[in-house]
């Protein structure tokens, strides 16, 4: 007579994954499906496993399966194993995912040159492998490529017009100041109004541009049309050619700080309070992110000046 005792299968955590799927779906083929396997092999897997436990697991008719009292006991406690390891595979598939892949941004040179940069420094030192691609478009290009899935995110300036679907955020701002060259010191001691700037040269920026019409509206708003003399395309273009005398300028502090500092361009007064201008996200939120990209927009929407202002000292850039 044989007293060996009778073999047993070892008993992995993938025959609780098969018993798991079928006590799920009710369904020997439907599992099979889920996991890829033959239903001969999820028959086996589930034979293996009742072998192991002394147990029967499922009561089989031609409609499914059903669990046994036993069988739902053991699903009870397999669940939460094989839940927590569902969660487990996709927090740990979409961490590899935010470790690789693309961000595009849409960015004007003020929020870029004096916003953006310090973030995208933090943000690179954590995710090395993310290739990010700022695009330099128009608000209104960039809302556009935004609306259309091109875009993950654009960082804009005020003033911005309501966009339906777009969800903005504020996360900084910015004053705009009026400056001149030497040919003009006689007015520091003057408050100038609208009108009185009317009478002299006059350098902005060009038509269909955020700060122009920013501009433009204050003037609209005290009767008055702006008419410079001379429009640039770029804010960096304005401190140097007011510099050179060639008219009054408008433009935002950042731009004008180490020309004001350093090179005798000077401020002047007005008789009305000048409105602070926003830095904002716009995103589409029927655009799925990636988590990088999530993690980029979290250390954007955390900004504070303190930060930009240390490392405005620390880089040597005008803030």
């Amino acid at each position: 007579m044989n007293n060996m005792p009778e073999h047993k299968p070892d008993i992995s955590f993938d025959y609780y994954k098969v018993f798991y799927e079928v006590a799920k779906k009710k369904n020997i083929t439907l599992a099979a499906q889920q996991l890829c396997l033959t239903q001969p092999t999820i028959s086996k897997c589930i034979q293996n496993l009742e072998h192991d436990l002394d147990c029967r697991l499922f009561f089989r008719s031609q409609k499914g399966v059903t669990l046994t009292p036993e069988g739902q006991l053991l699903f009870r406690q397999v669940s939460r194993a094989c839940q927590q390891m569902e969660r487990a595979r996709g927090m740990l598939k979409e961490y590899v995912d935010g470790q690789s892949g693309k961000i595009n941004i849409g960015a004007s040179e003020l929020t870029m040159r004096y916003f953006l940069l310090p973030y995208l420094e933090q943000f690179q030192h954590r995710y090395p492998n993310i290739n990010i691609r700022i695009h330099s478009f128009s608000a209104q290009m960039s809302i556009s490529a935004l609306m259309a899935g091109t875009l993950d995110f654009a960082l804009l300036t005020t003033p911005l017009e309501e966009q339906k679907g777009a969800f903005i955020t504020q996360v900084s701002d910015f004053q705009d100041i009026v400056v001149a060259g030497n040919h003009f010191t006689h007015l520091l001691d003057h408050t100038l109004s609208l009108k009185e700037l009317l009478q002299y040269p006059l350098v902005c920026m060009e038509q269909g541009t955020t700060s122009r019409q920013f501009w433009d509206d204050i003037f609209q708003k005290q009767g008055l049309e702006l008419h410079p003399n001379i429009e640039v395309n770029s804010n960096d273009l304005i401190p140097p050619t007011v510099l050179h005398n060639l008219g009054i300028g408008f433009v935002p502090y950042k731009f004008a700080r180490s020309y004001l500092l350093n090179c005798g361009l000077i401020q002047l007064s007005l008789d009305l309070q000048i409105p602070r201008r926003h830095i904002c996200i716009v995103q589409n939120p029927k655009k799925e992110l990636p988590i990088a990209t999530k993690a980029l927009l979290h250390l954007l929407e955390e900004a504070n000046e303190d930060t930009l202002a240390r490392y405005s000292a620390d880089a040597g850039i005008a803030f």
